[in-house]
């Protein structure tokens, strides 16, 4: 067959014959490489294809309307940008490389082009040609912002107290445990204050349970309130009990922090008071029970009247009252 298509004028029957066999093959091909460019193209999923310098090569019209880019924008772009921490795509390559014939699957969050924060559900392969050769990457995704989110919010319910909105006591002690640790490793102070309030069973027996409910969302509101954001937790311990994890404190710091608690707490309500009792982590005694320590030390402000801060004195072997103020 010549250049232009034609088929030689000297051919025999037998080369006509394999030509438009040729021929035929050839428009099948054509036809069925037309599908599968459209198939991708309106996929549903993200589909991107990269080179092994992590340029884009092929964009389909689902990665168009998850990033915002169109595909003669995307051609060329380094597939970097569409991560939103770099440290996961060197992960996902990472992963890969070290398990060259399987697929990555990572739930990751990208940037769209206008700035987005979006999640998606990846998964990550290298692209072979028909030898084997390993020529690039093809990711496809789908979008899992929403399914995140709803994952998120029960989360959050599971460790939230619905009343308060503070933590709830399951999730204390699994922070308990993350704070202890993180204290050991780097050794910096650990505060634990535990308080319940004074005058509380009573105000729900004269004023009922709305009034009671009502006093213990101030309480919250009062920890939000003093609490250093991103790094004290504070928890709903049970019934009219709360509790407070303080890292980076010492008894002074945690002493301070009670107090302005206990003030807050007292200008709810005339007649509720909050009994404190505050303990620090030892690392250098594994087996320390911290609660039973705090629990100690309110108990003995509560024997003192109430409306007063007890601390867990390990040089006296047990809980002493703090100068009230």
């Amino acid at each position: 067959m010549s250049a232009s298509g034609e088929i030689p004028a000297d051919a025999g029957p037998a080369a006509r014959a394999e030509i438009e066999r040729l021929r035929g093959e050839l428009r099948r091909l054509r036809t069925e490489l037309r599908r599968l460019e459209g198939v991708v193209g309106q996929a549903g999923d993200v589909i991107v294809t990269a080179d092994l310098d992590g340029r884009v090569i092929d964009w389909n019209a689902g990665a168009a309307r998850l990033y915002g880019y169109a595909r003669d924008e995307a051609l060329g772009m380094d597939v970097s940008r569409l991560y939103h921490h770099a440290a996961t795509q060197r992960a996902m390559m990472r992963a890969l490389r070290e398990r060259p014939d399987e697929v990555v699957r990572r739930d990751v969050r990208v940037r769209t082009k206008a700035g987005e924060m979006r999640w998606v559900g990846l998964s990550l392969s290298w692209q072979r040609d028909e030898a084997g050769e390993i020529g690039g990457t093809i990711g496809v995704s789908h979008d899992v912002t929403e399914r995140k989110g709803l994952e998120a919010k029960l989360r959050r319910l599971s460790i939230t107290d619905q009343l308060t909105g503070l933590y709830n006591q399951s999730h204390f002690f699994h922070r308990l445990e993350i704070e202890k640790e993180r204290s050991r490793r780097l050794g910096h102070p650990l505060a634990l204050l535990l308080f319940d309030l004074d005058g509380f069973k009573e105000l729900n027996d004269t004023r009922g349970h709305l009034a009671g409910d009502e006093l213990l969302r101030g309480v919250g509101r009062a920890l939000f309130d003093n609490v250093r954001k991103e790094l004290d937790s504070a928890f709903r311990y049970g019934g009219d009990e709360f509790t407070v994890l303080l890292p980076g404190a010492n008894i002074g710091m945690a002493a301070r922090f009670a107090d302005r608690v206990r003030l807050r707490v007292a200008a709810l309500d005339e007649g509720v008071r909050a009994s404190m009792g505050i303990t620090a982590f030892l690392p250098r005694e594994p087996g320390q029970q911290l609660v039973a320590e705090a629990d100690q030390a309110m108990y003995t402000a509560k024997q003192a009247g109430g409306d007063r801060i007890a601390i867990h004195d390990p040089e006296q072997g047990g809980p002493r009252l703090l100068e009230s103020t």
